[in-house]
């Protein structure tokens, strides 16, 4: 009976150290996602990478530290005052942790689009040289992320931000990305918007939407 009852409060104390480490981990999660959201030059955006990472080192169970943390690299990746080889360098530093994300959780429909999203800012960085190879494996990706989550609102924008530039550079029409931008409203608005999971994206689609009229 005393061996039963050292079990059980072994248990009970492991169960509520776990409830206090994930307590922690959210609570530095979501202060530091608020911090990223209002991050803009290269060193904040490069201050949240670091937080990220320090919070995935010690949270290696976890895919969304290395997420958040390979979006802010993809942010700075899209600077255009930085040289062809420095944007590389972020967006290949961005896809790097992705996959290391996707080894902890694998067909996971936010990491292929972000994936996506990494390689459509290398593809922007130098679309006369890259176009040709690069644009067929963006929107594979967009359209992995979609079929591993036909929910996804950022895998449907995403894609429809390609399909929208795709249809400028051959001068077709436009209807079939402003359609999918009109679709993927409709799904950031069902979202959740509580917790740490990503949620941005709505912003890209009424942009896109905007060059629509």
């Amino acid at each position: 009976m005393k061996k039963l009852t050292l079990i059980l409060t072994l248990l009970v104390g492991a169960l509520f150290t776990n409830a206090k480490d994930k307590s922690a981990y959210i609570n530095a999660m979501q202060d530091q996602i608020e911090t990223f959201k209002g991050s803009k030059s290269q060193e904040e955006l490069q201050a949240s990478a670091n937080a990220f990472e320090r919070i995935a080192q010690k949270e290696n169970e976890e895919w969304l530290p290395l997420y958040y943390a390979a979006h802010a690299y993809i942010k700075i990746g899209f600077n255009n005052t930085l040289s062809l080889d420095e944007r590389d360098s972020y967006f290949d530093k961005a896809i790097a942790l992705i996959e290391k994300a996707g080894e902890i959780s694998p067909n996971n429909s936010e990491l292929t689009a972000l994936k996506g999203f990494a390689l459509m800012g290398k593809l922007s960085a130098d679309p006369a040289n890259r176009g040709q190879t690069m644009s067929p494996l963006v929107m594979q990706t967009f359209g992995q992320a979609m079929q591993q989550n036909p929910e996804n609102p950022r895998a449907l924008v995403l894609m429809a931000q390609m399909e929208f530039g795709m249809a400028q550079f051959f001068g077709n029409g436009t209807e079939k990305a402003c359609g999918m931008a009109n679709g993927s409203l409709a799904l950031f608005e069902a979202e959740a918007s509580e917790g740490i999971n990503p949620t941005w994206g709505a912003g890209q689609a009424q942009a896109l939407l905007s060059k629509c009229k």
